[in-house]
C-alpha cells in the first residue's frame, strides 16, 4: 500500500520514540515498539502496561445478521449483551486461524479483536465469509472500527487502581467477562474486563477518538503505567494466554477439540465454520 493510515494517536507515540510497523488489512500504522520499552514487559513492569492497539485485526460486525456470522465464525460460547469471552476462529478443516476476544456490545453488535499475529488471519476470514456468494451473513456489516473508538489496552496488577481513580463516587469497573459503558472522568468510553489470568486485571478500553489524547496523557502520567508496543504486547499475551504456544508458527494451528474445550475455545455444539473438521 502506498499510504499507510496513522492513527488518531500517531503524533503521540511519535513522542515517545516509536517505531512502527504496517497492517496490511487495516492499512493502518501501529507501534511496533517504543525506543525506552523493557525487553521482558511482565517481568519488569509491577504496575500497568498501556498500549495503543490501532493496526491490530479490530472488527466492528453489526446488522441483522451479525450474530448468525459471528456465530458461525467463531467457536466460543453464545454470548449476551455485555458479555465478553475468548473463542476459536476455525477454517473448515478445523484448523484454527485466530483465537479474537469478542465483545457482545448490543443485540445487533459484537466487536472481535486479536491483537497477536494471527489477526491478519481474523480479518481475512470474516471478509471471505461475508463475501461469499449466496452468503447468509449479507445482512451483517463488517468493518475496521479504528476510526470509530480508538482500542487501548490497561492490564496488569496496578490497572484497577489506575483507571479506578476515574471512577465517580459508587461506581465500578465491568468485572471479568463483562463490557460495559463507564464514565472516566468526563469521557465516556465502553470498557470490557478481559479474561488474562497472566495479566490480570486486564481491560480495553475503547474510547472516542476526540477524547483519545487527553486519556492517553493523563494514563502516562501514572508513574505505575508502562506503554509497550505491539510486539511487546504479543510477548506478554504469550505468556499470559494459556493456548499461545499451540498458536505458535505460520498457517492454521491443529489443536485437538479437547484442548480447546479445556480453555473454554469451542462450545459443545457443532454449529460453527470448521467444526466437522475439528472432529475428524
Amino acid at each position: 500500500m502506498s499510504e499507510w493510515r496513522r492513527g488518531v494517536l500517531h503524533h503521540e507515540h511519535e513522542l515517545l520514540g516509536a517505531s512502527f510497523e504496517a497492517s496490511e488489512s487495516t492499512g493502518l500504522l501501529g507501534v511496533a515498539s517504543y525506543a525506552t520499552e523493557p525487553a521482558d514487559p511482565l517481568a519488569s513492569t509491577p504496575g500497568a502496561l498501556l498500549a495503543d492497539l490501532t493496526g491490530s485485526a479490530y472488527q466492528l460486525v453489526s446488522g441483522a445478521d451479525a450474530e448468525a456470522l459471528v456465530s458461525g465464525a467463531c467457536a466460543g460460547r453464545p454470548l449476551n449483551v455485555g458479555e465478553v469471552s475468548f473463542g476459536a476462529v476455525l477454517a473448515g478443516d478445523g484448523g484454527v486461524l485466530s483465537v479474537p476476544l469478542a465483545l457482545r456490545t448490543g443485540d445487533e453488535e459484537f466487536v472481535l479483536v486479536d491483537a497477536t499475529e494471527r489477526g491478519e488471519a481474523l480479518v481475512g476470514w470474516l471478509s471471505f465469509l461475508h463475501g461469499l456468494e449466496g452468503s447468509p451473513f449479507s445482512s451483517a456489516d463488517v468493518r475496521d472500527a479504528s476510526d470509530l473508538l480508538v482500542p487501548l489496552v490497561v492490564a496488569g496488577p496496578a490497572s484497577d487502581g489506575v483507571l479506578g481513580d476515574y471512577l465517580s463516587e459508587g461506581a465500578s469497573l465491568p468485572a471479568e467477562g463483562e463490557v460495559a459503558q463507564v464514565r472516566l472522568d468526563a469521557i465516556g468510553a465502553l470498557v470490557a474486563g478481559v479474561p488474562l489470568p497472566g495479566l490480570a486485571p486486564a481491560y480495553l478500553v475503547l474510547v472516542p477518538p476526540a477524547a483519545a489524547r487527553i486519556i492517553w496523557r493523563s494514563l502516562l502520567s501514572f508513574t505505575e503505567v508502562e506503554p509497550v508496543g505491539s510486539r511487546g504486547l504479543r510477548r506478554a499475551l504469550s505468556s499470559a494466554l494459556p493456548w499461545a504456544p499451540a498458536l505458535e508458527g505460520d498457517g492454521a494451528a491443529r489443536v485437538s477439540r479437547d484442548e480447546l474445550a479445556r480453555w473454554g475455545l469451542v462450545r459443545p455444539q457443532n454449529d460453527y465454520v470448521g467444526a466437522r473438521g475439528l472432529s475428524s
